[in-house]
């Protein structure tokens, strides 16, 4: 299941940003590494971080089982989570097995191990991984979606924490970022901030936790942030962060990449429009203020992915391409590189090496792909200025 190599010959572009650096990107290469013990498999909605001393840790939703003849969600609950879509029965994931796998990585991605496997029961396929990150005493701290798990009462039906103080073997009781009574929360991303704050960005609707159906949910749903001074223990927040004159046709998807003002440049996916929207949220004493966003050049990729590099760029990542701005989101600029695997999240190295790991695939029904796990890697090189 790990590392079939396809190499691409070194690739160079230049790239010219008026008075700005000038870049070179080189050595791109994509590998698989993993796949299902199963054909086809299901294997999608991946996280990547890196962990204390250099290692490297990748998660993804893994599905096995039969693809027909399985039984189906009791009505009640196909009716509050609008699952599955009409028609297509194959989404419903009851009766499953299903895991959020985890790999590592301790030769910066040239070989993989699985360290662990936690099994879920849901009807919905996924409720993890891409809100995923290592603190730097090798907690890994993860968003959960609960009201994607119905099938365990137990569980609060909105976002929520665990973290893991094993390597992943096993994770902590659920922990609540804002009061359930409130707020429904859907983790979308987990970043950790220079001044070593974590911001957690949410989908965030009002209402008791449960209240709506996920259509209700996401009629009403805006892009909000958490914010964590002690390591995702206690979290403050909901903040804004889209304007509040702009409050409605937004999803939970969007990212941040942490500007060197401290100012954070946003990306979101809206609901009903084929670009991405962009704004900036200013940096207020230690709470930020989101301004008016707008459209961009930038091409409809779902769940945004940003990637602010140590060469002080900021990439876009996404199936459509990677774009790279240097002027804080007002001019973006294609890389002559091959757009990612779908829902793609990414890292750099110490070595400024940049890894981006997404799934082959798309949002399949269960059987209908042959999903894998794929990385692409590259280099970004300072040439001088023009």
């Amino acid at each position: 299941m790990l590392t079939l190599s396809n190499s691409f010959p070194i690739l160079w572009a230049v790239l010219a940003l008026g008075q700005a650096d000038m870049f070179l990107h080189a050595d791109h290469s994509r590998q698989t590494i993993y796949h299902s013990p199963q054909t086809p498999g299901f294997t999608s909605w991946v996280g990547v971080s890196t962990l204390p001393e250099g290692a490297l840790m990748v998660s993804f939703t893994q599905a096995t089982g039969p693809v027909e003849g399985r039984p189906m969600s009791p009505p009640e609950i196909q009716r509050k989570l609008t699952w599955p879509p009409p028609g297509h029965p194959q989404y419903d994931m009851t009766g499953l097995d299903l895991d959020n796998v985890h790999l590592v990585s301790t030769d910066a991605g040239k070989s993989w191990k699985q360290v662990s496997a936690d099994r879920f029961r849901s009807c919905m396929n996924g409720v993890t991984n891409e809100a995923e990150t290592a603190l730097p005493d090798g907690t890994v701290l993860r968003g959960v979606f609960g009201f994607y798990l119905p099938y365990d009462a137990d569980i609060p039906p909105t976002g929520f924490l665990q973290r893991s103080t094993d390597g992943t073997k096993s994770w902590g009781k659920p922990e609540l970022p804002v009061d359930r009574e409130m707020y429904s929360t859907w983790p979308r991303r987990l970043r950790v901030l220079r001044d070593g704050r974590i911001l957690l960005l949410a989908g965030v609707a009002p209402g008791p936790a449960g209240s709506r159906t996920r259509e209700e949910f996401s009629a009403v749903v805006e892009p909000g942030l958490f914010v964590s001074n002690d390591q995702g223990r206690s979290w403050s927040g909901p903040i804004r962060a889209t304007s509040f004159e702009q409050r409605v046709g937004w999803t939970e998807e969007f990212d941040i990449a942490e500007l060197a003002s401290g100012d954070l440049l946003a990306i979101y996916r809206r609901a009903n429009d084929t670009k991405r929207w962009q704004g900036t949220l200013k940096k207020v004493d230690d709470r930020w203020v989101a301004s008016i966003a707008g459209p961009i050049s930038l091409p409809h990729s779902g769940q945004p992915e940003l990637l602010a590099t140590r060469e002080g760029a900021i990439l876009h990542i996404a199936t459509t391409g990677i774009s790279l701005t240097q002027d804080g989101g007002e001019s973006w600029h294609r890389l002559d590189l091959p757009g990612s695997a779908y829902y793609p999240r990414s890292v750099q190295l110490e070595d400024g090496k940049i890894l981006v790991v997404g799934h082959i695939g798309g949002d399949d029904a269960y059987g209908n792909v042959d999903q894998s796990i794929v990385m692409d890697s590259f280099r970004l090189t300072k040439t001088g200025k023009k």
